[in-house]
């Protein structure tokens, strides 16, 4: 039973998303997004690879919005939408196209990795303790990243509201905005933290139930007993970030 779809921008991204799921024993499949077939896959976790990274963002926005869409037609309750961890491509655009197309209020976005030097803090992303404008990926001649506060990023591509949030902790609502919510993360507890929030909140229906973010880390929710539980949560078409 398919349980989770992945979207990523390019076939690296797709495989390193990917490769964590496997790690925990989800039943796992890397597919380009010409192969898709929702009703033939015996996955739990579909990653799916755009390749959508280096293309116009209204592109972008057009291949990802029909990819939630379908997705959503096939039952597909849970969508996790990655991201580059230093903020490339078609990030605003695509985020809008999940969260549009998947008829949701909220995108929870959790752009940092810290345990490869992205952190975000106060709505700043950061590589290696600088902010991104200011590191090499911010004079990259191809594809230079001209914004660190993450909600101006989001701006450029798209007209859906961005908010930025502190970390979850145990205990902490979701926040009720409408949009995308930026969270801010300078570990991986903090992102532990946020995700199981989350998490929790998906089952409780007081939260989406589709992510955006770099990666799902160590802890993500696959494997026989996440999947167990991902069974028993209620059924939501909705997208978020992580």
């Amino acid at each position: 039973m398919l349980l989770l779809l992945i979207i990523a921008d390019d076939f690296t991204g797709a495989l390193d998303t990917g490769v964590q799921f496997a790690a925990y024993g989800a039943a796992t499949r890397v597919m380009v997004k010409d192969q898709v077939d929702f009703a033939s896959c015996n996955a739990q976790v579909l990653v799916v690879d755009t390749e959508t990274r280096h293309l116009p963002p209204e592109k972008a926005y057009q291949i990802v919005e029909e990819l939630t869409r379908v997705a959503c037609r096939a039952g597909i309750r849970y969508i996790y939408k990655k991201t580059d961890s230093a903020l490339r491509g078609n990030i605003g655009a695509e985020l809008a196209a999940v969260l549009q197309a998947s008829n949701n209020r909220q995108l929870p976005f959790l752009p940092a990795f810290p345990q490869n030097g992205r952190t975000t803090r106060d709505g700043i992303h950061y590589v290696d303790c600088v902010p991104v404008t200011e590191s090499p990926f911010g004079v990259d001649p191809f594809e230079p990243v001209r914004h660190a506060r993450i909600t101006e990023l989001l701006a450029e591509q798209t007209d859906v509201s961005a908010v930025s949030c502190p970390p979850l902790r145990e205990g902490s609502p979701v926040p009720e905005n409408a949009g995308i919510l930026v969270f801010d993360a300078a570990d991986e507890q903090d992102l532990v933290s946020t995700g199981r929030c989350l998490f929790a909140g998906v089952c409780s229906g007081a939260s989406p139930a589709a992510w955006a973010g770099r990666d799902p880390g160590r802890d993500p929710p696959a494997g026989s007993k996440a999947a167990g539980a991902l069974r028993k949560c209620e059924p939501h078409y909705t997208a978020s970030a992580g």
